[in-house]
């Protein structure tokens, strides 16, 4: 048995710790908030993954499939069946035609059936509307779950503390799954990783007519809508207008007016917004958002690879820095199990 310290209470840090202590390790887990996936792993567009998202990328769509089951099993109770989930083709200054789109489909094994783009897409502006089986999550339930699950496997818990080098020294092993913060505690002697850092706006609107729906529209420069948990709300995404500042490098850089917001849950009339840009640039496809209302936004940051543009690819990766380190990366919250076990493997 090892004494274990896992730093990060976002779902990766989280389901890590659970594994961990299951396999009979004494496990402390280290989240610098007073609560559990406040950061990405809360402020995110809630999708189940199975692949429908990642045309460009065939080993994104392919773990994110083979992990779908494996994030049921542990978490489904934060699952929301049902639903209609909506892939849609730009007819215009789309990566992927619609024939490319299908045949990804049928190579990965990913069930859809052709739908009429109305009433929710404007016909003129897809090439290909389908429907396909996906589910979301409620972020309130799986932060519900994941306490529990650390509960029963008797993790302990050290929220809103700062988890420093110093502290480090009295454990066997430290897992790393920081997320945007991955390279802070990197031990001497191994080089960090330079990651693409985004500073994201999630806005949250009620939208009359999508009630249960979400759709996405593929692929390139455009946009997706969600439903917010169970709220009757939905999230709205946008490759362009989401990102507020970007950097690469070994830490984010957040801008000062924007810090006060990071993390902190929905904020109402932020004075930092571009629903403007959203809500017109999205009701080109989907005439609904033109009646949108604007609740509040989300913000957080969003860690990606830099330099992955052409294929848009999502990795996990599990690295064994050192004799006692080891990281976790990933952006697609449903591969959180296949980490956890791959992080075990390595214990």
């Amino acid at each position: 048995m090892k004494k274990i310290a896992v730093i990060g209470g976002g779902v990766f840090g989280c389901t890590a710790a659970i594994y961990a202590a299951r396999a009979g390790h004494e496990v402390h887990l280290f989240e610098k908030n007073g609560a559990l996936l406040q950061a990405a792993s809360g402020i995110n567009q809630y999708r189940v993954h199975r692949g429908y998202h990642y045309p460009r990328s065939a080993d994104t769509a392919r773990s994110a499939r083979e992990a779908d089951a494996s994030f049921r099993e542990e978490y489904g109770e934060a699952i929301i069946r049902g639903g209609k989930h909506i892939y849609a083709i730009a007819a215009e200054g789309s990566l992927v035609s619609s024939e490319e789109f299908l045949a990804f489909c049928s190579g990965q094994g990913l069930v859809i059936h052709e739908i009429s783009a109305e009433p929710y897409l404007a016909p003129d502006r897809v090439s290909l509307v389908v429907e396909g089986k996906e589910s979301w999550m409620d972020p309130e339930a799986l932060r519900n779950v994941v306490l529990m699950r650390l509960n029963s496997a008797g993790v302990t818990l050290h929220l809103g503390t700062q988890a420093t080098s110093e502290m480090l020294e009295q454990y066997d092993a430290v897992v790393l799954a920081t997320y945007a913060r991955l390279n802070e505690l990197i031990p001497a002697g191994v080089d960090v990783q330079e990651y693409q850092y985004e500073v994201c706006e999630k806005p949250v609107v009620k939208v009359p007519g999508l009630e249960n729906i979400g759709i996405v529209v593929l692929d390139g420069p455009f946009m997706c809508v969600d439903p917010w948990g169970k709220s009757g709300l939905h999230v709205l995404g946008n490759v362009v207008h989401a990102i507020h500042a970007t950097n690469i490098g070994v830490t984010p850089i957040v801008p000062e007016e924007m810090a006060p917001f990071l993390d902190h849950g929905l904020i109402k009339n932020p004075p930092i917004t571009k629903i403007k840009d959203f809500l017109e640039s999205g009701a080109r496809y989907i005439p609904l958002l033109a009646n949108a209302e604007h609740v509040g936004s989300l913000f957080t940051i969003r860690t990606v690879l830099p330099r992955l543009e052409k294929t848009d690819a999502r990795p996990t990766i599990v690295t064994k820095l050192s004799e006692k380190y080891i990281r976790i990366f990933s952006g697609k919250i449903g591969n959180c199990v296949e980490a956890a076990r791959e992080t075990v493997k390595i214990l």
